[in-house]
């Protein structure tokens, strides 16, 4: 092979890879991924736990039962 064949064999594989290298993500959209995960993870942490939601529903229910009991207990006759 001459050199010019191999120079051109190679300027062919770099037009390639710089087509390639053009398709990759930019940095810019690096930056815009990781703040919106970072703005996610912010609002999944104020998400309430199970045990939380479930000690407000009983004493929800509880509170609601004695406010019953008592004005049946001292609101009647």
């Amino acid at each position: 092979m001459t050199r010019d064949v191999v120079l051109t064999q190679i300027e062919t594989r770099l037009d390639a890879i710089e087509a390639g290298v053009r398709q990759l993500p930019k940095m810019v959209d690096f930056a815009t991924l990781k703040a919106d995960v970072a703005r996610i993870d912010g609002k999944l942490s104020n998400i309430p736990t199970m045990r939380q939601l479930l000690t407000m529903v009983v004493s929800t229910s509880v509170a609601g039962a004695a406010i019953v009991f008592t004005i049946l207990r001292f609101g009647g006759n």
